[in-house]
This record gives C-alpha cells, sequence and structure tokens, in this order.
C-alpha cells in the first residue's frame, strides 16, 4: 500500500539550540520495510555544502520533517547527493562520514540522531516549531537564502520577514539593499521599473508574480518611459532576483535578468504539525501627511477660473493646481498618527486532498516629507540652462518639506486553493487583484516654475487582476516526469496622468476656451500566457530538461484620438498585439561527484503589430532620410597683389557703369579673403539605415589641408503613408556552464548564456515622440560571462550555523540594443558593453548574525558609430576638432539608455542579535551608494549648443544625477506569546535628503520613518 502523504518540511534554522519540550526518548522504532518510504525511490541531485543546507534541500524534495538535535549538526559537511535513492538510501548517504544516523518515527517523520547511542536527551533539539522563539522562516525561504551561494547563478533573495521589515514608503523599497539592482522612477509611479546592474527597459528583466506578467511602459514625455510592474509589497511571500540572464528552470529571464515574486502560501500562515492558520498585521508609519487634492475645472471658461493663466496653450503656471507645503512637525514622528497606516487578514486551511489561503491587505499613506540633512548636493543655485535639476532640487523642495504627488493608497486580494490529486499531482487556482491609487506628474511638468514644489495633480489609478491555474505531475518512481505547467491571464487597466498635457487646459480646435483634462490617460493591457517544462532523469548522472513559454498580449486604449488634443502634447493612444514564444532544453552532466556540466539551446520567435495605426490608414506619414547631400565652404586668403586684382577689375565694372569710384575707395572696402562654396557629394546609409563617419568627407579626414571654414548636410527626406505592418523574427541562442567542487567547502562556477530580447509592445506601436523605424528593429543579443568563486567558511568558523562568501566577475555584451534615437525613432544601436565584480558574504552564529553585499562596476558604455554620426550633425567643424567618440558612458545623450545609470559602487551591511531565547531579535542595516560621475556626458555639455553659440544638441531626456548617499536603517522585534510578535522598525535614521539613482523625475526620496507593527498568528 502507498504510505500517506506528509506534510510540507517546514524547518527552522539548523543547527540552533531551542528550549523545546520534545526529547528523543521514546519515539518508536523504524517502521516496518514494506513502508513506501522504505522501498519506493526517487531522483535527488542536490550538491555538497553544508549539512544543514543538503539536509534543508533533502526535506524539501522528499516532501517530508526532520528533527535535529542542534549540537550534532554544527559545522558538519556533507558530500550530497545525486542519483536514485529511498529515503532511507538517500538519508545514509547524506550522514555518511558524520557519525549520525536517520531514524524514522511512526508518523514518518525522522530523527536524526548520534550513532553512537547519544539520543539527544536533555539537549535542546531542533524540531518543526518552537512557539515562543522567532523562527517563522518557511523551508521555501530558507532554501531561497542558501541557493544565494548554491546556484551556479547570481541571486539575491528577500524572504517574507525581510519584505514586511523593509517594504519602506513605496514598492521601490523593496530593493534597497540589493547591492547592483534598483528602480527607475522610485518615488513617481506607484511601481517597480527593475534595474539590475544597469540594465532596464521592457523584456529586459522581467518581473513575474506566480509566474504571471503584468508590465505596462509608460511614456514619461522628454524624460523617456518607464516599464512600471504594479505590486503590493502585502501580499509578497518572498523575492528570488537573477542577476544576469539565467536559464534556469520556469524563470523568465531577460538580457539582465529577473525578478521571481511568490505570494503569500499556506505554509507562511499553518504552523507545522497543524491544519488551520490565520494572520492579522497592522502597522502604523510616521512621515506622512494627507495629500490635498485640487479640483479641476473640466468644461469651465478659462477666463472665469481665477489663477488659471487664460490665453497660455500650455499652463505651467495655472495656480489652480497649487497646494500649501506642509512642514515637518514632531507630530509627524508618532507612527500612530493616521497619515501611513496598513493591516492585512490572511487565513489558510490544509487537508489531505485541498488546500486554500485568502488574503485582503489595505494601506492608505499621504504624501510623505522629504529629509534635512546633507542637502550640500542638492542646493546648488540653478543655472538657466541646466538641464540636471537634481543639483538644485532643495531649493525648490525644502528639506523637510512635503513632497507632493507622492501619496498611495492600495487595496489587495489574494485567494490561492490546492487540490492534491494524488501523491504525485497537484492542480491550483490563484487570483489577484490590487487596486492602486497613487500621486504622479509628469517629469517635465515640475522643471522650470519657481514654486514648482507646491504643484499638486489629481491622482492616478491602476487596478491589476491575475489569475493562474498551476499544475505539476512528479510520480516518485518515473524517472521520465518532472512536469510543471503555469497558464496564466493578467488584466491591467490604466488611467493616468501621464498623456502629456495637462488637468487643466485648453485645446486648439475649441476656439470658446473650455478647459479639458488633457493630461490623464487610458490604458488596458491583457496578457495570457502557458509555461512548460519537464526534467527527465535519463541517467544517474545525465538529466535533461525541457521548457516552453508563450504569451499574447493586447494594449487598447478608451481615450478618444483627438488631432487637436495631441497638438496640445498628448500622446497618442497606443493600441497593439504582441506575441512570444520560446523552447528549450538544458542537459546537466555531472562526470564525477565534483564536476557539473550543462549546456542547452534556446529558440524563440515574436510578433507585433500596431493596431491604432491600422485603424488610422492613410492619416499619419513617416519621413525617411534617403540620404545627405554634403556641401563645405573653403576660405582663401588674397595676397596683396591679388586683393589689388580684385580691386582693379571692381574698378573698371564700375567706372565702365558711370559710379565714380576711386581705386582707393574700393581697397578699402575690398575683402581680404574669398569664401568658395563646393559640393562633396552625398552621404548615404547602410542596408539598415545607419551612417558611417567614414563616409562622410567633412569627418573622414578628406578635406584636411583645404581650409575648410564650414561644413553642411543637408537632408533629402522621403516623405510616405505610415503603413501598418506586422513585424516579425527569431532565432536561436546557446547556454552552457560548467562547475567544480574543490573540496566540501569551495567551489567554482563558469556560465556563458546568450539571450534575445524583442521588441516589446511599446517599441513596435506609434506614438508621440515614439516613431516606428522604417528599416525595421533587430531583436537584442546579449552574451553574458559570469565566473564565480564560493567558500563555505564554517571550517573555520566552527560555531557558525552559516558562514559562507562568494565573489562573482560578470561581463555582459548586448548588441543591437534597441534605442530611440535623434529623430525620435526606435533604432539598434551597435552594443552595450558592462562589467563588474560582486560579493556576497553572510555570517551567522545563532546569537549573532550580519551580511555583506557589494557591487562594483568596471565598465558601462554604450557604442555606436551611427549615433556618433548624427550628434556630429548638430556642429560639424565642432566634431573635427572634438570629435564625438564611440562610446559614452551610461549611453548617447538625448536617448533613453543615458537614464538608466546606476552607481558604480552600491554595498550594503547587515547586522543583528537574537536574545531573551530567541524571543527578541534587534538588527539594522546601511546601504551606500556612490554619487553619479560621466566625464563623457560632461565633455558633451561643455561642447553643447548654449545660447549665441553653436554647439551639440542636449535638450531630451536629459538624465537626472544623485550625490553619495548613506541611508542607516533599524529593527526591534520582540515575541510577546506564541500569537502576538511587535516590531518596530526606523527608515532613514539620520533623516538624509537624498534622491534615489535611476530616477526619472526631480522628487526626492522620504525622510526619517518609524513604523511600529503588530502581528497576531491563530
Amino acid at each position: 500500500m502507498k504510505h500517506q502523504k506528509q506534510p510540507l518540511f517546514k524547518p527552522l534554522i539548523l543547527a540552533i539550540p531551542l528550549s523545546v519540550s520534545v526529547a528523543l526518548y521514546g519515539i518508536s522504532p523504524v517502521l516496518a520495510a514494506d513502508n513506501m518510504a522504505q522501498v519506493d525511490s526517487r531522483y535527488y541531485s542536490i550538491p555538497a555544502g553544508s549539512l544543514d543546507s543538503v539536509l534543508n534541500q533533502f526535506a524539501l524534495t522528499a516532501d517530508v520533517s526532520l528533527s535535529i538535535n542542534s549540537a550534532l549538526t554544527t559545522g558538519k559537511r556533507s558530500s550530497g547527493l545525486n542519483g536514485d535513492y529511498t529515503q532511507d538510501a538517500a538519508l545514509a548517504k547524506i550522514l555518511a562520514n558524520t557519525n549520525l544516523v536517520a531514524q524514522q518515527t511512526q508518523n514518518g517523520s525522522y530523527i536524526v540522531k548520534s550513532e553512537q547511542g547519544d539520543d539527544g536527551v536533555n539537549l535542546p533539539t531542533i524540531t518543526i516549531e518552537d512557539n515562543n522563539a522567532m523562527s517563522d522562516m518557511s523551508a521555501r525561504d530558507r532554501k531561497g537564502y542558501d541557493d544565494v551561494y548554491d546556484k551556479n547563478t547570481s541571486t539575491t533573495f528577500i524572504g517574507k520577514t525581510e519584505v514586511e521589515r523593509y517594504k519602506g514608503t513605496t514598492p521601490s523599497d523593496l530593493l534597497q539593499g540589493v547591492p547592483g539592482v534598483f528602480s527607475g522612477e522610485a518615488r513617481n509611479s506607484g511601481a517597480l521599473d527593475l534595474n539590475i546592474r544597469g540594465v532596464q527597459g521592457p523584456g529586459r528583466v522581467p518581473v513575474t508574480i506566480d509566474g504571471t506578467e503584468q508590465a505596462l511602459t509608460v511614456w514619461r514625455g522628454y524624460n523617456g518611459a518607464t516599464n512600471r510592474n504594479y505590486i503590493d509589497p502585502n501580499l509578497i511571500g518572498n523575492v528570488q532576483i537573477y542577476k544576469g540572464a539565467t536559464n534556469e528552470r520556469d524563470v523568465h529571464s531577460g538580457v539582465g535578468g529577473a525578478m521571481v515574486v511568490k505570494t503569500l502560501s499556506p505554509d507562511d500562515l499553518i504552523r507545522d504539525g497543524e491544519t488551520f492558520g490565520a494572520e492579522f498585521k497592522i502597522e502604523g508609519s510616521s512621515n506622512a501627511t494627507g495629500e490635498r487634492v485640487p479640483a479641476l475645472h473640466t468644461g469651465e471658461l478659462a477666463t472665469d477660473v481665477n489663477g488659471y493663466p487664460a490665453g497660455s496653450a500650455y499652463p505651467y503656471a495655472d495656480k489652480t493646481l497649487r497646494v500649501n507645503l506642509k512642514s515637518k512637525s514632531d507630530s509627524d514622528n508618532n507612527p500612530l498618527n493616521g497619515g501611513d497606516y496598513a493591516y492585512r487578514v490572511a487565513a489558510a486551511k490544509k487537508s489531505e486532498h485541498f488546500d486554500v489561503l485568502a488574503a485582503y491587505a489595505y494601506r492608505e499613506r499621504g504624501n510623505y516629507y522629504s529629509g534635512k540633512n546633507n542637502t550640500g548636493y542638492y542646493n546648488n543655485p540653478s543655472a538657466a540652462d541646466t538641464r540636471d535639476y537634481i543639483t538644485s532640487l532643495a531649493q525648490y523642495w525644502q528639506p523637510g518639506d512635503e513632497v507632493t504627488n507622492t501619496s498611495s493608497l492600495m487595496e489587495s486580494w489574494l485567494l490561492k486553493t490546492t487540490w492534491h490529486i494524488d501523491d504525485d499531482q497537484k492542480i491550483g487556482f490563484n487570483f489577484r487583484q490590487s487596486d492602486s491609487t497613487y500621486g504622479e506628474i509628469m517629469p517635465s511638468r515640475i522643471n522650470n516654475q519657481s514654486d514648482r514644489s507646491a504643484i499638486q495633480w489629481p491622482l492616478s489609478e491602476v487596478t491589476a487582476k491575475a489569475y493562474n491555474i498551476e499544475y505539476s505531475y512528479k510520480p516518485i518512481d518515473n524517472r521520465w516526469i518532472d512536469f510543471n505547467a503555469n497558464l496564466w491571464r493578467t488584466d491591467t487597466v490604466s488611467d493616468t496622468y501621464t498623456s502629456g498635457g495637462f488637468p487643466n487646459q485648453t485645446l486648439p480646435s475649441d476656439t470658446s476656451g473650455v478647459l479639458y483634462d488633457n493630461a490623464a490617460t487610458n490604458a488596458n493591457s491583457t496578457r495570457d500566457g502557458i509555461t512548460l517544462s519537464n526534467k527527465m532523469n535519463l541517467t544517474d548522472t545525465l538529466d535533461l530538461t525541457l521548457g516552453g513559454r508563450f504569451q499574447h498580449e493586447k494594449l487598447t486604449s478608451d481615450d478618444e484620438y483627438n488631432e487637436a488634443a495631441s497638438a496640445g502634447w498628448r500622446m497618442l493612444p497606443r493600441a497593439g498585439r504582441r506575441e512570444e514564444w520560446e523552447t528549450n532544453f538544458d542537459f546537466a552532466w555531472r562526470p564525477t561527484d565534483k564536476l557539473k556540466l550543462n549546456a542547452g539551446m534556446t529558440y524563440s520567435a515574436y510578433w507585433a503589430f500596431d493596431d491604432f495605426l491600422a485603424a488610422h490608414p492613410g492619416e499619419f506619414s513617416q519621413s525617411t532620410t534617403d540620404y545627405y547631400n554634403i556641401s563645405y565652404k573653403t576660405e582663401h586668403t588674397y595676397t596683396e597683389a591679388e586683393r589689388l586684382a580684385v580691386a582693379q577689375d571692381s574698378l573698371e565694372e564700375l567706372q565702365a557703369l558711370g559710379i565714380p569710384i576711386t581705386l582707393e575707395q574700393l581697397l578699402a572696402i575690398t575683402p581680404t579673403t574669398k569664401t568658395t562654396t563646393n559640393n562633396a557629394g552625398t552621404w548615404k546609409p547602410d542596408a539598415d539605415g545607419n551612417y558611417d563617419r567614414a563616409d562622410n568627407p567633412c569627418l573622414n579626414g578628406e578635406l584636411a589641408g583645404k581650409n575648410v571654414v564650414s561644413c553642411n548636410t543637408n537632408p533629402v527626406n522621403n516623405i510616405s503613408i505610415a503603413e501598418a505592418k506586422k513585424h516579425k523574427d527569431h532565432g536561436w541562442v546557446p547556454h552552457a556552464g560548467i562547475s567544480y567542487q574543490f573540496t566540501d567547502y569551495s567551489r567554482a562556477y563558469l556560465t556563458y548564456t546568450e539571450t534575445l530580447r524583442y521588441p516589446s509592445m511599446f517599441e513596435s506601436t506609434m506614438a508621440f515622440s515614439a516613431s516606428q523605424n522604417p528599416y525595421g528593429v533587430k531583436p537584442e543579443h546579449a552574451h553574458n560571462w559570469e565566473l564565480a568563486y564560493v567558500h563555505d567558511l564554517t571550517q573555520w568558523f566552527t560555531s557558525a550555523e552559516y558562514a559562507d562568501i562568494k565573489i562573482a566577475y560578470y561581463d555582459n555584451l548586448t548588441e543591437n540594443v534597441i534605442e530611440r534615437d535623434s529623430n525620435f525613432k526606435f533604432n539598434n544601436v551597435d552594443e552595450q558593453k558592462i562589467r563588474g565584480i560582486e560579493l556576497s558574504a553572510r555570517y551567522d552564529n545563532g546569537r549573532f548574525f550580519t551580511g555583506l553585499g557589494v557591487n562594483y562596476t568596471l565598465q558601462n558604455e554604450i557604442c555606436d558609430e551611427d549615433s556618433a554620426a548624427m550628434l556630429s550633425t548638430n556642429d560639424l567643424m565642432r566634431a573635427v576638432d572634438n570629435p564625438i567618440p564611440r562610446c559614452f558612458k551610461y549611453g548617447f545623450p538625448n536617448g533613453y539608455q543615458l537614464a538608466q545609470a546606476t552607481p558604480e559602487l552600491s554595498a550594503n551591511l547587515s547586522l543583528g542579535g537574537r536574545f531573551m531565547d530567541r524571543r527578541l531579535e534587534i538588527g539594522g542595516r546601511a546601504t551606500y551608494y556612490k554619487g553619479y560621475e560621466n566625464s563623457d556626458l560632461d565633455w558633451y555639455i561643455a561642447n553643447s549648443y548654449r545660447a549665441g553659440e553653436l554647439g551639440y544638441v542636449y535638450f531630451y531626456n536629459t538624465p537626472y544625477s544623485w550625490g553619495d548617499t548613506l541611508i542607516f536603517d533599524a529593527y526591534v522585534r520582540y515575541k510577546i506569546n506564541e500569537i502576538f510578535d511587535v516590531e518596530f522598525t526606523g527608515s532613514n535614521l539620520s533623516d538624509q535628503y537624498y534622491v534615489d539613482p535611476a530616477t526619472r523625475s526631480a522628487v526626492a526620496a522620504p525622510g526619517r520613518t518609524f513604523k511600529l507593527g503588530l502581528t497576531g498568528r491563530f
């Protein structure tokens, strides 16, 4: 007969002494041999490592519970497990040479004890639960933290406790403290826009939530675009971030990596051994005040509205959108003042065949206050021709004042159900909905007004729904089947203030002067997808994993196309469809216990179609530059004899006309030089529409020595009707890796991964300041290398439960990076080069714990000959003496990439301690960002256009900088009893005035914030 299904193993921190009431005496002997655990086998692939880590992974794979004497495992190693084993045989292999044995109890769980007969009587023992100790880390969270050092790829993991502790003010705060990982537009979007090691944008770093995707790219006017992922931190169970492209099973990775979010699960709520669990969490935070949203005047006459600049087509000075700012007071330091509060109710039930979880979360926060200290970098007078408004930020947003357009209200629901069909297969249905109302403003609308800090816009609204059905089939006695499937759908409806217009604005076509809300825009995004994978154990040393992924995306808008409204800088209502799919395979071969090799291939394809353009045939034109006519002027200085001859010729002509003039008079007005205009032919592009300076006589040195005083390029344009076309592409890419276990404590790996990134929906549809390229756009092609060394330091720190260090070098080359060019068309630039070093380390001895993460970028630059050539045409003579470089740090001026810069150096140090038998935990962290530096951009700005002087164009999509930043956070958590615990958290304790890296808006970050939370578990 089959054995009963065992509960999911949910260990506490292995090898940490806990005072519990369970002793090992009296436990029944090993079960009879007919128990299926004794005879049924399954395949295991667990790398060597600390004994604690190996046992954890075994328990997760085998779906079995363990109880372990903490004193017995400290400092011990295991060679891991590879091959088919029964549970007993697997444990025997894992525990070989450790002087430990595993004994099974009547309920199917195992006790690990000394083989010398020390059964652990009167010793503290790790069991599944200690109600009074703070050890709520689930098995999946423990595995996630271990994976940072166990996986052959760079990852960062954020468990449930850490998510809830440091979720901060906005969703972007989830990433604070993760070296090399940032969120673009952190304080002016209500969402995440993931940036990993300098790679950012739609499809480059996908964010999946329970396997679903719902990113929406939002136009930010002259400040580019953001790829928004709307997420409620109150529903998150854990987060795993893959840094760099990966071929990890069931992970949708882009050229820069991926972020995998798991929502709450029943194991997050139900104590081990129980079948029901509920959790209530309530929080209050300081540093916020209620937003005051001005009433709009839609439908009123502009002349009737006091404070509206009637007669202005672009009402930057609309006084009706100003509020009286508040300054932070002592009462705003009270986390219970009601300015920011949140609560969550969740419950879960597990039975033999069915699991169910339901959760509801709510958070309401007003506008936050900025910090007060260290304002030097941000407190400089604003220059008239500045483009970086950050350096004068504190001149307008006074330190400690309310920061408008930063409020947020989020309400979310989560429902998860699982049917355990039998021991081998299960199917689950999940539903999630988040309704978000938040403040934001177009960056260009707050740049130039003297009272810019007082501008308050109406609030944006987004509703995001997600559905998915998960199925897994893992027969214990079949090495050919380990099958996963996830069928999903997301629906996102956004009504945001991102159209490009103004909330109160007259339209050129309406001469009556009626006001319209020309800033709000609607977008409806629907995605349907499926992910499939199956892992087969071909032999004891060779695995084959097959995978596939499909996604269909549809974008529509309820906005009506109005040509007059578009003339008011309003974005066209984007609409389109897009599909992408891929298949992949990976062979993993273990020729020895120490060596592991893997290799595989991925085939992918896509198509995209612009539905808005198709719905308006013949209404839009496109301009294509066929070539440039090149002309130049030379200057010749006359000798005295030549000048006299010129004057003599002129004298004869004038005298013939009867004009009285003398030779002396003519000599006085005869120029000393002669300028001649010459035709230098044409400058033609290559087959992809790109230009090379080597083909331009003004730039390639052909005219050297001819005393050229000016050069000109005159475009010959071809105007045609824009037609909707189906864009499509496909390709194969490989991946490979090798890892070697030097000793039980150390290993190294080398991976090589290629990835294709196809044009996104945003890059495949037409809108204001973003046109389609008639030559087409190629997919990005990334070539990523990573070399890493990992060492378990417990061989020297024998009292430590965890002591690991990992150092990685990464080298990423992406060809054909999709960028917006100087003509506002999407184009491919030649390549992006990113190299860096990353360090991760952790130490935990049960009482004291610490962690360190450092990312140092050695190189991040974009190289492209066409971009350099086009910028050169702004001032060709300057380009001869001061040529535009082919490579620019971060990206070329006026392009999107330049605004995605991240710190060259980022670091995070965390430390803490556990006291009172682990009922009290005190900890903190320090986060450091190196200030923005870009010598290439500094040179370009020095040579850019200024009043009365020619130069290179520097106006569109200018990047915002940031100063050196050091942020301190801390927390105290106390377990009151087995039901309640309380936590007090302080963020930005030194009350720094700063902005986040990769921001596209002049918005200061939150100042010092205190949070008080109470959690009850039942």
